[in-house]
C-alpha cells in the first residue's frame, strides 16, 4: 500500500533510457494539474533550484501526497486507525509473530500506547496474543484470520487504485520507473551538506512540509 506516475505532456518527448528509446506520453487526470505543477517548478527554478531535479522531486511529492490521501479514506471507510494498519502490516511484512516491544519500536511509540492498541485489536479479533514457546515470561503478537483478511481485502483495493493511477504508461515504462526509483533510493541518503544546513524541510503549495 504504501506511501506511484501520471500526466502525458502537451508535447511528446524521446529519452533515451538505458539504451532504449522512450515515448514520454502521460495523461493527466487534470490539465490544471499539470500546468500548477509546472507553475511550482519555474518558481523553484527562479529561487536557483536545479529544474531537472524539482520536476522529479515535485511530481513524485504530488504523486505521494494523492495516495496518500487515498490512502487515508481507505483505512478510514474501513475504521482502522493508521496506528492499527501499521500493526497489520509490520506483522504481515515480518511473516512472524513479534513482541509488542517490537511492534511499539517499528510505529515509534511508548510501549504503554502499543498495549493500549493491541487490546483494541484483541478486542477487533485482529490480532491475538499467544506465549513464546521458547520463553514462557514472553508475548508474541499475530494476526487472525480476519486481522490479515482485513490486510489482503486493504492491499488489494490499493493495488487496483495503484495500478489505474499508472494506466498511462507502458508496462516497459512502468519497470523502468521501478527501477529508476530503486537505484535513486539504493543510492547516498542525503547528508552532510543537507544536513548541515539546518536539516529544513521544503514547504509545499498547500502549506505542509514536503521533501526535497
Amino acid at each position: 500500500m504504501v506511501d506511484q506516475v501520471q500526466q502525458p505532456d502537451e508535447a511528446d518527448e524521446v529519452e533515451q533510457l538505458d539504451g532504449v528509446e522512450q515515448t514520454d506520453e502521460v495523461v493527466p487526470a487534470s490539465q490544471g494539474e499539470v500546468a500548477d505543477l509546472r507553475r511550482q517548478v519555474a518558481a523553484y527554478v527562479a529561487a536557483g533550484a536545479d529544474e531537472s531535479v524539482q520536476r522529479v522531486i515535485s511530481a513524485v511529492h504530488r504523486v505521494s501526497r494523492r495516495l496518500n490521501q487515498w490512502y487515508d479514506q481507505q483505512l478510514a471507510d474501513l475504521e482502522v486507525s493508521g496506528g492499527e494498519w501499521t500493526v497489520l502490516s509490520e506483522i504481515a511484512r515480518a511473516g512472524n509473530r513479534l513482541t509488542p516491544t517490537q511492534l511499539a519500536s517499528l510505529a515509534h511509540v511508548a510501549p504503554s500506547s502499543m498495549t493500549h492498541r493491541l487490546d483494541r485489536m484483541v478486542d477487533r479479533d485482529l490480532v491475538d496474543r499467544a506465549t513464546d514457546p521458547s520463553n514462557r515470561t514472553r508475548v508474541l503478537v499475530g494476526l487472525t484470520e480476519t486481522g490479515w483478511q482485513l490486510y489482503a481485502t486493504t492491499i488489494q483495493e490499493s493495488n487496483l487504485v495503484e495500478t489505474d493511477l499508472m494506466r498511462g504508461l507502458t508496462s516497459r515504462q512502468v519497470q523502468d520507473l521501478a527501477h529508476l526509483l530503486e537505484k535513486l533510493l539504493a543510492g547516498p541518503r542525503t547528508g552532510s551538506r543537507a544536513e548541515s544546513s539546518t536539516r529544513r524541510r521544503r514547504p509545499s503549495p498547500d502549506g505542509a512540509a514536503a521533501d526535497g
